[in-house]
């Protein structure tokens, strides 16, 4: 039986919490080394129940431990974790005003999204400023399976966490075009992989055509999505491609800003696309 929220049990779970924060707030820049005594002085805590504490952090990579001078350290998790904040909030200072120009240029809402378990939840955007355009809002979610930007980010999962994704998410479908057969959805992300961007022809909503690309962080990983979201009827196939070199070189200025370097560039120092043409500045005009 589960205790209710007056048992002891809850209460001990708030203390532990507070106490491993006092614990972490115990160093400092200047503290980055401490004994188990000072540790536990400085956190308020009875030495045996620091040590208990202590042991319980460095084996999720909270706490280091340095054996040869018997002194603890933060571990490498908090550096995992503050790199995921920092790059969070670096991703939403810089990816702005690229997505404001991707707007202007193709004239269609922008959006930069990031996969949260089964779906994409939308972080950023910019309305269109055409009469007819596509509604959205940040903080949004919709299935990754059937949306551009979640496709972007899927193709580039690992493939035992694709499996992991496939395994638990229901594909339903949304509209006639939707994928709901994993080995279709697959050979899609192949394809996406391939060519350097993913499409949403209507598979979400009828009547709404959808181009996106990858955003990647300091070490290459897929971190985020761009796209561009308009009425089929504007975003035609026709227009894919070259809306498609527009949302990849938004894409690829803010991996750029959050320390992705790419090996490949040409003489003028713009990125090829797949082609090997140069793909469009954004600061160019409406194709």
């Amino acid at each position: 039986m589960k205790p209710t929220t007056a048992s002891g049990s809850r209460v001990y779970s708030s203390q532990v919490l507070d106490r491993v924060v006092r614990i972490l707030a115990s160093f400092s820049p200047d503290r980055q080394e401490l004994r188990l005594i000072q540790i536990a002085e400085a956190a308020g805590l009875h030495k045996s129940t620091c040590y208990r504490l202590l042991e319980a952090m460095r084996t999720h990579g909270l706490i280091g431990l340095n054996e040869t001078a018997g002194t603890y350290h933060p571990g490498m998790k908090l550096f995992e974790l503050g790199s995921l904040a920092v790059g969070r909030l670096k991703l939403d200072k810089y990816a702005h005003p690229l997505l404001e120009d991707l707007s202007r240029v193709t004239g269609e809402t922008a959006h930069l999204c990031v996969l949260d378990g089964s779906d994409v939840v939308y972080v950023a955007k910019v309305e269109s400023n055409r009469a007819l355009r596509i509604p959205s809002a940040v903080g949004a979610r919709n299935p990754a399976y059937c949306t551009g930007v979640g496709k972007a980010m899927l193709a580039h999962l690992a493939p035992e966490q694709l499996d992991a994704y496939l395994s638990e998410s229901q594909l339903r479908a949304f509209t006639k075009k939707t994928l709901v057969s994993a080995f279709e959805l697959k050979a899609n992300l192949r394809q996406i992989v391939t060519q350097g961007y993913a499409i949403d022809d209507q598979e979400r909503e009828e009547g709404v055509r959808c181009v996106a690309a990858p955003v990647r962080d300091h070490a290459g990983q897929v971190v985020a999505a761009v796209s561009i979201a308009g009425p089929s009827m504007r975003v035609t196939k026709e227009r894919v491609p070259d809306l498609a070199a527009h949302v990849i070189r938004a894409a690829a200025e803010i991996s750029s800003e959050l320390g992705h370097r790419s090996i490949n560039h040409t003489a003028n120092g713009d990125k090829p696309g797949r082609n090997g043409r140069a793909l469009p500045r954004l600061s160019g005009g409406m194709r």
